[in-house]
């Protein structure tokens, strides 16, 4: 889930349900409302800068969108990069893309099978060039083991790259095309995904059932700690999380306990509980400790309040 920076607008996605949609929810009124914005098998919301946001169509492999968003009006395209029988073509606002991600993941037939290729933004055309991952070879199961994220480091040019199923996420340099080193987690199997804090040198990281935060300086394991308990044995994971404006606490959604935690950043210890109620899977904090989260069946509004525990 992404929101913009007044924290009065967000935008989701679910491929189970939204498919080549968007669901955009109004934080004054809780109103909701599903955007089509092409007939992709499915799309991926991508948080730029200045309260834009790029979204990734995924088709059959041999088609890959990027489209450009803004938040006052997102169901309107702003810009489009296609890529398709080896081509790329552009259609819009070339300046958009100063505001967005240059770099994404998608499934892609170079030749024969579609694989997942990474996707770069040149900002001559614009246009799109993709890059083949020569490390992400047969040590992988590819069929049960996609590339499920990836985000560039603050002030640099390498990238993270998560594998689901996966807790070694890779730190990769797309100019020589080598990995610098593999990243330890939590050893959970999940798939990982990052948010850099912008007031310390750290990233925090979901694995399946834990939150792990790491020090950027020497990507060390700094503190982790299990979210979601599973008395039956079976292993249950945690949602997706985010920080409030102020950095001070982290939202995370755990959809088998039916509410939202908060973590103190400092202490890294739970401090605060939001009971949303059904099965919260994405989750934003728009300010004075408000919750809304998206239920992973339904994909319908939920809220709360995170109150000290």
């Amino acid at each position: 889930m992404i929101i913009d920076n007044a924290g009065s607008r967000m935008v989701s996605s679910f491929a189970w349900i939204d498919h080549g949609g968007i669901w955009v929810c109004e934080t004054a009124t809780e109103k909701t409302r599903r955007v089509s914005l092409s007939d992709a098998k499915a799309v991926s919301l991508h948080a730029g800068r200045d309260d834009h946001f790029a979204v990734l169509h995924h088709f059959d492999g041999r088609r890959i969108e990027l489209t450009a968003h803004a938040f006052t009006s997102p169901e309107h395209t702003l810009a489009k990069l296609i890529f398709a029988d080896g081509a790329s073509s552009f259609e819009g606002d070339a300046e958009v893309w100063r505001h967005l991600p240059r770099t994404y993941a998608a499934r892609y037939a170079v030749e024969g099978t579609p694989d997942y290729q990474l996707f770069t933004v040149q900002r001559e055309g614009p246009s799109l060039k993709t890059h083949k991952l020569r490390w992400y070879d047969d040590s992988y199961d590819h069929t049960h083991q996609g590339i499920c994220g990836v985000v560039q480091v603050p002030d640099g040019d390498l990238l993270i790259i998560s594998v689901e199923r996966n807790s070694r996420p890779v730190l990769y340099d797309p100019a020589t095309g080598n990995v610098e080193r593999k990243l330890d987690l939590a050893d959970r199997n999940g798939n990982p995904v990052f948010r850099f804090r912008s007031h310390a040198a750290e990233a925090w990281v979901s694995d399946y059932d834990h939150l792990v935060r790491l020090n950027t300086k020497d990507w060390s394991v700094a503190d982790a700690v299990c979210l979601q308990d599973a008395p039956d044995r079976h292993d249950l994971f945690v949602g997706e999380f985010a920080f409030n404006r102020e950095e001070t606490l982290c939202a995370v959604a755990r959809p088998y306990s039916n509410d939202v935690v908060g973590i103190d950043t400092t202490t890294f210890e739970q401090t605060h509980c939001a009971a949303t109620g059904g099965n919260p899977f994405e989750v934003a904090l728009p300010g004075d400790n408000r919750v809304f989260a998206r239920d992973l069946k339904t994909g319908d509004l939920l809220s709360g309040e995170l109150k000290p525990t």
